[in-house]
């Protein structure tokens, strides 16, 4: 972008500007957009001097002069569009260079513009609306209390349209999302609902609450996750969904605790309470849905880089024992047909040697291990279990198809605390006893707001379970049964032991 040919442009435009007629500073605010613009890409298009810090003089220049006009009766969606365009500009100016005082002063100047042109042309309400809320979402990062004045205004406006227009819902609701998210920042959730809920009621009229809560599923905009769970119990409605149960949602359906919030969200939007926990299902018979058989370690670190950590501590384990790193593809069989014909073999070997590492992130907590040579091992004798474990804390998961389901704590370089369902393995000879599985220690660091109550009852149920633990739920089997080994990249590891037999094309 040649910013010598914009600024001329500029300059030309300001003395034909003279005349003050809406065609010429029109085209002036025209040329200071394009010239903010330009100074704000000089960060990242590579150019030798950074002139972010100049956008912001034409930016406010290029507001001031759209909302004078704006406010005196240019009033189409096409030019309140352009507004918004000036606008962001602005914000994003401010923002890269700290100056916040400004950015907040003339956004509130847009939402009074906005305000008093939805007033006086209410043709143009509508984008008016849309634009106050969009004021809202910037004035959260600089004047929280700005911002739900903004929202407000966006809802009242809102709400007047569709009581005039029914079609209106899905805006409606939207502007109302919008609110909610608003009150939400810096207030806890009970306060912000609470506040909510008022304005809610003050502005919205019995017919438009039933209107809302008689929307079909599909024109809320829920996630395609969401949606098939709701469909799966037969759902249609809002309001329908709000005579659902947490439990239901878990257990009948493909939803998850993400599941659960999401719908609360959209219903405390139309006025409803939230779901209500429901009854919990009676203990199933053990052993009941052990799916089929798979090993894996669920490595709890937290940190950005827990994958390349993990990854490292991997490596250096093999290495400890003489394995070396190999490529995969100087493997053995790693094609799709060898890894499903295979079922994984009890190894009681105590070192480790020649394998295939598969490192995966679960969730925010916990990483999966899935070792190909180490997948079934007998209980607190997992050898990568025992070396991880002295940097971090690591659950072994062993599944025995229709047999049993196996859970081991290790901390500290030794096994701790163990749980089983089904026939575990046969009993092994132990230095020290292991203490019963701390189930309160797994909702800690589970799916967000599972409990210990959940999990345990989950404890029966080994896909459920998974699910709100966030532990591993298949093996390196199933994975490679998704996709070729090779295809996972770098979070796959090929070692070689010392003694282990010569590979074709290898001397």
């Amino acid at each position: 972008m040649d910013l010598i040919a914009i600024e001329g442009r500029v300059a030309t435009d300001r003395i034909a500007a003279r005349d003050r007629t809406p065609e010429t500073e029109l085209q002036l605010a025209t040329s200071l957009s394009e010239l903010a613009a330009a100074y704000l890409a000089t960060k990242t298009d590579g150019s030798v001097r950074n002139r972010v810090a100049g956008a912001l003089e034409p930016a406010q220049e290029a507001v001031m002069i759209r909302l004078r006009w704006f406010t005196a009766g240019q009033v189409t969606a096409q030019f309140a569009n352009k507004v918004q365009d000036t606008l962001r500009l602005l914000e994003q100016a401010a923002r890269e260079i700290g100056h916040r005082e400004l950015a907040t002063a003339t956004i509130r100047d847009a939402c009074n513009a906005y305000t008093q042109v939805a007033h006086d042309h209410p043709n143009a309400a509508g984008a008016c609306a849309d634009s106050l809320s969009k004021c809202g979402v910037w004035l959260c990062r600089l004047d929280p209390g700005a911002a739900v004045m903004a929202t407000d205004e966006a809802v009242r406006i809102r709400a007047g349209l569709f009581a005039a227009d029914p079609d209106q819902s899905r805006k409606y609701l939207a502007t109302l999302n919008t609110l909610l998210r608003t009150l939400m920042v810096g207030r806890q959730r009970k306060q912000a609902v609470a506040m909510y809920r008022e304005r809610y009621t003050a502005l919205t009229t019995p017919e438009m609450a039933a209107q809302l809560r008689a929307m079909k599923i599909e024109e809320i905009g829920f996630t395609s996750k969401t949606q098939s769970a709701l469909r799966k119990l037969e759902c249609r409605t809002l309001e329908r969904a709000g005579y659902l149960t947490q439990q239901q949602i878990l257990y009948q359906s493909a939803g998850d605790l993400a599941t659960i919030e999401e719908i609360n969200w959209n219903l405390a939007l139309v006025g409803l309470k939230p779901l209500v926990a429901g009854a919990m299902p009676d203990q199933p018979a053990k052993p009941v849905e052990i799916g089929s058989s798979f090993g894996a370690l669920g490595v709890l670190c937290s940190a950005p880089d827990a994958v390349q950590q993990v990854r490292a501590a991997i490596i250096a384990a093999y290495s400890e024992a003489g394995a070396e790193l190999v490529d995969i593809n100087t493997a053995y069989g790693v094609d799709k047909a060898h890894w499903g014909t295979r079922d994984p073999q009890m190894n009681a070997t105590p070192e480790l040697g020649e394998d295939i590492v598969l490192i995966e992130r679960r969730s925010g907590s916990w990483v999966a291990v899935q070792s190909l040579k180490w997948e079934l091992t007998p209980v607190a004798k997992n050898p990568l279990a025992l070396r991880l474990s002295r940097q971090w804390p690591v659950m072994s998961v062993t599944s025995t198809e229709s047999l049993a389901y196996e859970l081991c704590w290790y901390e500290q370089g030794a096994a701790a605390q163990y749980a089983a369902l089904g026939r575990p393995a046969e009993p092994v000879a132990l230095d020290t006893p292991l203490a019963p599985l701390d189930f309160g220690k797994l909702a800690d660091y589970g799916a967000d707001y599972a409990s210990e109550t959940q999990i345990r009852s989950a404890f029966g149920n080994a896909t459920m379970f998974a699910k709100l633990t966030e532990l591993p739920a298949s093996g390196i089997r199933q994975a490679a049964e998704a996709r070729p080994l090779a295809g996972y990249g770098d979070q796959v590891l090929c070692f070689r032991g010392p003694a282990g037999p010569k590979r074709a094309g290898r001397s």
